[in-house]
């Protein structure tokens, strides 16, 4: 398919949204859901596509970001129709925007256009995440992200002398563009872009998670096996903090898979497909938990447990083959040794997590179309863990011997039937001293009722803002003075 249309799509359909909300109120729900169905069509397109490495213009149509920037876009398409009123079109098309913005940024190939595109696409999300009211700590994360995200890669750049969108990083850029993951991609809980989970901006969570991943996912893979323990020792602590009490709060859940997909990344390159689309589905899920209470518990446990036979079961398999590996005797195997015995502890926590979502206890009022689409996320998880391994990027030998991985399935689907069965006979009809009735809340920063540190805090992020776009200006200038853009490259 042209990729032109790949692109293009989304911005078309945020017009048709736009003067939609013109249209009579009996209509305007259609013209969502007809919208929304075909940004997921549109999604599904590109990373379908991304095996192809169609260029045009400064994008290239390639693996792996093209299938998680896709994956990103169609799930929040998917999220903008299940979440979405007759009053929330104008919302929908200010996240169409944004998707084209990070299809273009994410599949650029050069570094001062993806620059420009991201922090227009962010614009949008400004705007979507400020409606109704100024959400400040949404403002601030991405404020804080793009400004590290433009100083990892003009580092980079004016160091290296390279103007492509590098594909490895070391050093403080490195630790920047972790830093612009962390605070972008709702990695840390109950403040930053948590703040839309109970808002019109709900369906940008997975642009906000997937941009960074499919942006910077390649060059932090691999970045060290001690920055896969520190980030596996945290998802740890925040399924443990899930685990412990009576509220769930969403915003605890919804990082944990942030920070076990960076933390298999990290680990073992190989993965990051598998581990990118896994926490995109989990994220999705977490969004879609108000609308859909008690419906689709049992799918929403699953995704979230990354347990067999999803994606995310995948991904930590494949990263214990690497961690067994090299955790050898004679083959420097202490960080490694960490790892492979953080893994079955993560595996424990996931049967644990998705135990308790499937017994959570609320009452039926969910809404059909949510409870579809969190249906829809399972379906799209499974399937992506029963796809062949080389559909995901991934070697024939990275999830080791077959048979070993058989056992290793079967073991671990064994390990959820049984936390299931007990769940599901103490649960919410079972004895009450079990603690049935969690109840479950967006756990956010709230501000001041005057406002005044609202303002304060709007002003830096103005700031902020600005100090973005100054770098990249600085960037484009330097970088046209060198000459990173030959006649021949126009």
């Amino acid at each position: 398919m042209n990729p032109v249309i790949l692109y293009s799509v989304h911005t078309l359909l945020a017009v048709v949204l736009a003067v939609g909300t013109l249209a009579p109120p009996k209509w305007r729900r259609s013209i969502l859901l007809g919208a929304a169905a075909l940004g997921c069509i549109g999604g599904l397109a590109l990373a379908l596509a991304s095996g192809d490495d169609t260029v045009w213009r400064s994008t290239t149509l390639s693996q792996p970001r093209g299938i998680i920037a896709g994956t990103a876009v169609a799930c929040a398409w998917l999220l903008a129709g299940a979440l979405g009123s007759d009053r929330t079109l104008g919302s929908a098309s200010l996240m169409g925007l944004a998707s084209t913005g990070i299809l273009l940024a994410t599949l650029g190939d050069w570094i001062v256009p993806a620059l420009a595109i991201w922090l227009a696409s962010s614009v949008a999300l400004v705007a979507l995440v400020s409606l109704g009211e100024v959400r400040v700590g949404a403002l601030l994360a991405i404020g804080v992200s793009d400004l590290a995200l433009v100083g990892a890669f003009a580092l980079h750049a004016l160091d290296e002398r390279v103007w492509t969108v590098p594909d490895s990083l070391a050093g403080l850029p490195l630790a920047l563009a972790a830093a612009s993951l962390v605070v972008r991609s709702g990695a840390l809980p109950r403040i930053g872009i948590w703040e839309a989970l109970d808002s019109q901006a709900a369906p940008a969570l997975p642009l906000l998670l997937g941009g960074p991943l499919a942006l910077l996912g390649v060059p932090l893979s691999g970045s060290g096996p001690w920055v896969s323990i520190a980030a596996l020792v945290v998802a740890l602590g925040l399924g443990g903090l899930s685990l412990w009490g009576r509220d769930l709060r969403l915003s605890v859940v919804g990082s944990w898979p942030v920070w076990l997909s960076m933390g298999l990344i990290a680990a073992a390159p190989a993965v990051l497909i598998p581990a990118a689309l896994a926490a995109l589905l989990a994220l999705s899920a977490v969004a879609l938990w108000p609308a859909t209470h008690g419906l689709a518990r049992p799918s929403r446990g699953l995704l979230l447990g990354f347990l067999p036979l999803t994606a995310g079961w995948m991904a930590i398999v494949g990263t214990a083959v690497v961690a067994f590996d090299r955790g050898a005797p004679g083959a420097r195997p202490l960080a490694w040794s960490l790892i492979a015995g953080l893994l079955p502890l993560t595996v424990a926590a996931g049967v644990a997590l998705a135990a308790r979502v499937a017994r959570q206890s609320a009452p039926n009022t969910s809404e059909t179309i949510a409870a579809w689409a969190a249906r829809a996320l399972f379906v799209a998880g499974v399937c992506l863990g029963l796809l062949s391994p080389s559909a995901l990027g991934l070697a024939r030998d990275t999830l080791g011997d077959l048979d070993n991985v058989l056992a290793l399935n079967g073991v671990a689907v064994g390990l959820a039937f049984v936390a299931g069965a007990i769940a599901y006979r103490r649960g919410p009809e079972g004895a009450s001293s079990v603690g049935a009735q969690v109840e479950a809340s967006a756990g956010t920063l709230v501000y001041s009722e005057d406002r005044a540190d609202t303002a304060v805090m709007v002003g830096v992020f103005a700031l902020i803002a600005v100090g973005s776009l100054a770098a990249v200006t600085y960037l484009a200038f330097e970088g046209l003075s060198y000459g990173f853009l030959p006649p021949s490259n126009l």
